[in-house]
């Protein structure tokens, strides 16, 4: 057996050998098809390479940007205040669902005369502190209270300026501040408007527990 090897081996040395013009112009048919091939093939890597390049250079981009927004964060931050601040100088926004309940719940209820809905958002042990130095203690006497100033209203209409949820990240702690102007008639048809700002910290069962008022004219005490 391995003499017929030998022999077929050399009959297929001799057919490779000798040349013929069919052969030939297929050697040179399959060296085009092989060129065209690897162009086709270097063209599709080189489209590939730069679409990488494309993606890393964007998210360089998007990492140099976060880069530059986390340090100008931290320089407004670090800026020194020229006096010191005893509560809290490190705010960002906060939650927007805390500032649609102080709306529903101190204007809007106040404004339809509501006042039975105080405990679906006031803690049971809130302090407010009124525009006229008042403290009143206690969601049950916040409601009596509210109730014998908002009765002496035959109308009310509430326009809300500007309302801002926040959050004090060293003490951990939710605001909501508002703005409203506030147009009233009272049982004897005297009218008057009083610009008012309330300032309501949210405790961490998402009802507020303590308020503070600024108005133009004393309301609510």
């Amino acid at each position: 057996m391995f003499h017929r090897a030998k022999n077929v081996a050399k009959i297929s040395l001799r057919i490779f050998i000798i040349p013929s013009a069919p052969l030939t112009n297929s050697y040179f048919l399959f060296n085009i098809t092989f060129f065209n091939l690897k162009l086709f093939v270097m063209q599709k890597l080189l489209f590939v390479f730069c679409i990488c390049l494309l993606a890393m250079a964007c998210n360089n981009q998007k990492k140099e940007s976060e880069v530059n927004t986390e340090t100008t964060a931290a320089k407004k931050s670090a800026v020194p205040l020229p006096m010191p601040v005893t509560y809290s100088s490190s705010f960002e926004m906060g939650n927007p669902a805390y500032a649609a309940m102080i709306v529903q719940g101190s204007w809007k209820d106040w404004q339809d005369n509501k006042m039975d809905n105080l405990k679906s958002w006031m803690a049971d042990s809130i302090t407010i502190i009124t525009s006229g130095e008042t403290t009143i203690k206690g969601v049950d006497s916040v409601a009596a209270v509210w109730k014998r100033f908002r009765d002496g209203y035959s109308a009310v209409t509430d326009s809300i300026n500007a309302v801002m949820p926040v959050y004090s990240s060293d003490k951990k702690e939710n605001w909501v501040l508002v703005w409203v102007t506030e147009y009233n008639t009272n049982t004897k048809g005297v009218k008057d408007t009083v610009n008012t700002m309330e300032t309501w910290r949210i405790n961490k069962d998402g009802k507020a527990d303590m308020a503070f008022q600024y108005d133009s004219n004393q309301r609510k005490q």
